[in-house]
């Protein structure tokens, strides 16, 4: 995910894509925002099993992390994510 929580309103579609397969966000650049802010967070937690939040954009912002659950991964990380744990992939 690229846009930050006060732009995002694609919720029904990240729930209806990860229906019966295991799902979960990778926050890239302003979605970092959802990991900061507890009742975004809580939001897009309800829709995903699992959300992560790449370190540098994370990094970048200087805020706290008010989703505990949410995890902090790298670059490389995040690249096994995309190419191996999981089948397919959406950019929203």
């Amino acid at each position: 995910m690229l846009k930050s929580p006060h732009e995002f309103t694609g919720y029904d579609l990240v729930r209806s894509m990860g229906e019966g397969a295991p799902s979960a966000a990778l926050l890239f650049e302003d979605a970092v925002l959802f990991a900061a802010n507890a009742k975004k967070g809580k939001e897009i937690g309800s829709v995903v099993k699992d959300v992560y939040v790449i370190k540098d954009d994370w990094e970048a912002r200087g805020l706290p992390l008010a989703m505990p659950g949410f995890k902090i991964v790298d670059y490389s990380e995040a690249v096994d994510l995309i190419m191996e744990r999981f089948e397919q992939t959406i950019t929203v």
